[in-house]
């Protein structure tokens, strides 16, 4: 058993987690939050009810972590598949080995360009764990290019966490806390109103990010050693075929890239830009269409069908039917049979299981606290009626500890801080979703970050050990900008 924990470094990072959640419900007392104030509940005699939640909740939270996150749950699994098929093809080994190539000599320059997009499109994007779409691809071409394991976690996972410190219109999450702090009390002020601070964060958390990166680069570089090549998930071999044709991988590669970025942008509701939905009605008013697909059917036709759906109004599924079409062509255009296909999308869906678990795992510790009021209560008892920078970053890194849903925080606060700060809800737009990102980087709890780091093969405390400099001064910006924004 100790060896299963020494070799499972994250399973033991969260299942504590999971414990200390536990114990929590038998601290905290039950109850709920009533105008500006957390209203304990007590029984006949006047006693304070506890929440106690024990060995049958966590039982059957697992059960319910699956269920409500089945979605993310299969677009993981979806991700897999579709590496799993198009890695074991000559364009793919052929691509990755030519990009690889390219960039020797342009390590720096060409990881931060790739930190600076995919903190941009996390920044912008409506569902985060769409950019997994890309990762894969990323983190296989660098680990070829001879950077580390943790080069290719910092440029693709933690660019993500640099994106949600920064999150100006992106993120579900952000849109759902911006509606249950709106909608409890008609409040004046958005989330939407004024992105111009966060975006300062997006920048000020790149630049500071980057510095350690490029130091952390430097030193892989000069080591002509290492080779982790081996720890990618979806490793690749050189290709022996003679006459490989690599644009047609390319194409997938770009198509797959483009509906990602162009589905996952809310360019109408964020930008005004309406000539993505405007196409998509055209589209749906063809009578061909209607007639194929059949009157009341249509809508719910479309939403399963990317070239049907309007750019911009993906959900996270909606991208998983072209990632299969795109799939299958790679099939018939590099000519794998299908015994072969059929064993890459299992061992793709395969090398996924272990983020997945750790998924589950974590979002286990999300129904334990929509079971009780641990975090109301912990955040209620921090943050008082008067706005403080301070305990107002305390009482947003307590709601983000125990949440990954950040659209959940709003639901679980949006009625207390609408109307405990109802004339300061342009501070709380800026410092809960950048303290949401700056936790999710760090948090046993992060299913971000146990994803990435599970799929990269590093540990917790690696991890820990390679970024804590960063944190401390990043803390130390984000409360100077808090601070003047105050």
């Amino acid at each position: 058993m100790k060896k299963w924990f020494k070799e499972n470094d994250l399973a033991k990072v969260v299942m504590l987690s999971i414990l200390v959640t536990l114990v929590l419900t038998w601290i905290v007392p039950n109850g709920s939050i009533v105008g500006t104030e957390f209203t304990k509940l007590t029984d006949a005699a006047g006693k304070t009810v506890q929440a106690k939640l024990g060995i049958f909740e966590l039982s059957v939270s697992g059960i319910y972590a699956v269920s409500f996150f089945l979605q993310q749950i299969i677009f993981v699994l979806a991700i897999g598949v579709f590496y799993g098929v198009i890695s074991i093809t000559n364009g793919y080994k052929k691509l990755v080995e030519t990009c690889a190539k390219k960039i020797k000599g342009k390590e720096i320059p060409v990881v931060l360009i790739v930190s600076a997009l995919i903190a941009a499109f996390v920044s912008f994007s409506s569902q985060t764990l769409a950019v997994l779409i890309i990762i894969p691809f990323i983190i296989t071409v660098l680990l070829n290019a001879k950077l580390d394991k943790k080069t290719a976690f910092v440029a693709t996972f933690g660019s993500i966490f640099v994106g949600l410190m920064g999150a100006t219109y992106g993120s579900e999450g952000l849109y759902y806390f911006n509606y249950y702090l709106t909608n409890y009390a008609q409040a004046k002020v958005t989330a939407f109103d004024d992105t111009s601070v966060r975006f300062i964060i997006l920048l000020v958390a790149y630049v500071i990010f980057n510095v350690f990166n490029v130091m952390h680069i430097k030193k892989v570089l000069a080591d002509k050693k290492i080779d982790d090549t081996k720890e990618d998930t979806f490793a690749v071999e050189k290709t022996t075929a003679k006459t490989t044709k690599v644009w047609p991988m390319i194409v997938i590669i770009a198509i797959a890239a483009i509906f990602m970025i162009l589905g996952y942008i809310r360019w109408e509701a964020d930008f005004e830009i309406k000539a993505f939905a405007n196409f998509h009605k055209k589209l749906m008013d063809i009578n061909i269409l209607k007639t194929i697909i059949g009157g009341s059917q249509n809508e719910m036709f479309a939403q399963s069908i990317p070239s049907l759906t309007a750019f911009g109004a993906f959900e996270i599924y909606t991208i998983l039917p072209l990632l299969l079409v795109l799939a299958i062509v790679s099939i018939i255009v590099y000519r794998v049979s299908i015994t072969e296909a059929i064993n890459g999308a299992l061992n793709g869906a395969k090398k996924m299981i272990k983020p997945v678990l750790l998924m589950v795992l974590a979002y286990t510790i999300f129904v334990l606290v929509y079971w009780s009021p641990i975090v109301p209560r912990l955040v209620t008892y921090v943050m008082k009626s008067d706005f403080n920078v301070f305990t107002s970053t305390i009482g947003a890194a307590i709601s983000s500890l125990f949440v990954s849903d950040f659209g959940y925080v709003g639901y679980q606060l949006g009625t207390f801080l609408n109307t405990a700060y109802a004339a300061d809800l342009d501070k709380i737009y800026v410092i809960f979703p950048a303290v949401y990102g700056f936790i999710q980087m760090i948090a046993p709890t992060s299913v971000l970050l146990l994803v990435g780091l599970a799929y990269t093969n590093v540990s917790y405390k690696d991890w820990m050990k390679h970024i804590w400099k960063f944190v401390l001064i990043m803390l130390v910006a984000l409360l100077l900008i808090f601070a003047l924004v105050a």
